[in-house]
C-alpha cells in the first residue's frame, strides 16, 4: 500500500470517527407521514370549519379538491417544487453550484430529489430542509384560515405531509451544532453529520 493510498484511508477513518448517523427508514418515514397527515387534517379542518363552517368547506372541498383535474397537476408539479425549493435554499443560502447537485427519482417512494454532492453546513441544512414545508406547508394552511381558501387549506395540508422525512431529520439533529456538517444519506432518508475534528 502506498503512501498515497495510505492517507486516503486515514481521511477516511477520520471522517468515520467524528460522523454521527441521523438516518432512518423510509417506512418509519411513511407511518410519521401519515399520522402528520391525520393531525394536520383534524387540527386545520377543524379550525377552517369551526371558523367558516363544515358545510361551506364540504362544498368548496367537492368543488376545488375533488377534482382530479386540479388535484393530480398540483401534487405533481408540487412534489418537483418541493425539491427545486430544496435546491435554491442551498445555491442562495450556502453558495452551493448547480453542478454541485445532484437530481434523480427514489423507487423506493417513487418521487424525486435533489441532493447536494458534499455536506454542507448544519446551519444550511436546516434552512433547505425546512423551507418546503414551511413555504408549501405551513404558511398556505394558515393563510387559508384567514382567506377562507379551502384549496390553500388543502394544499397546505398536503405538502406539510409530505415534507415529513425532512421534519424527522430536523428533529433528530435538533441539537446539533450549527457549524457542523451534514449530508443527505445516501441509501435511508435523513442525514448523516460530521463533527469539526478541529
Amino acid at each position: 500500500m502506498n503512501e498515497e493510498t495510505l492517507n486516503e484511508v486515514s481521511e477516511e477513518n477520520i471522517l468515520f470517527e467524528y460522523k454521527t448517523d441521523y438516518s432512518f427508514s423510509y417506512k418509519e418515514s411513511n407511518i410519521f407521514s401519515m399520522l402528520l397527515f391525520v393531525s394536520c387534517f383534524l387540527f386545520f379542518v377543524g379550525l377552517f370549519g369551526i371558523i367558516w363552517g363544515f358545510e361551506h368547506t364540504w362544498v368548496l372541498a367537492e368543488k376545488f379538491i375533488f377534482n382530479v383535474y386540479i388535484t393530480i397537476p398540483v401534487l405533481v408539479i408540487g412534489i418537483f417544487l418541493h425539491e427545486i425549493l430544496h435546491a435554491i435554499t442551498l445555491i442562495i443560502f450556502a453558495g452551493i453550484k448547480i453542478k454541485h447537485l445532484k437530481a434523480g427519482i427514489n423507487w423506493i417512494n417513487f418521487t424525486p430529489y435533489i441532493h447536494c454532492k458534499h455536506p454542507v453546513s448544519v446551519k444550511n441544512y436546516r434552512i433547505s430542509t425546512i423551507a418546503p414545508a414551511l413555504l408549501m406547508g405551513i404558511i398556505p394552511a394558515i393563510f387559508s384560515i384567514f382567506l377562507n381558501s379551502v384549496y390553500f387549506l388543502f394544499f397546505g395540508i398536503i405538502f406539510i405531509v409530505t415534507s415529513g422525512s425532512d421534519l424527522i431529520s430536523l428533529w433528530k439533529i435538533r441539537k446539533t451544532k450549527g457549524d457542523y456538517l451534514a449530508s443527505d444519506h445516501s441509501e435511508r432518508a435523513g442525514c448523516q453529520v460530521f463533527e469539526n475534528p478541529f
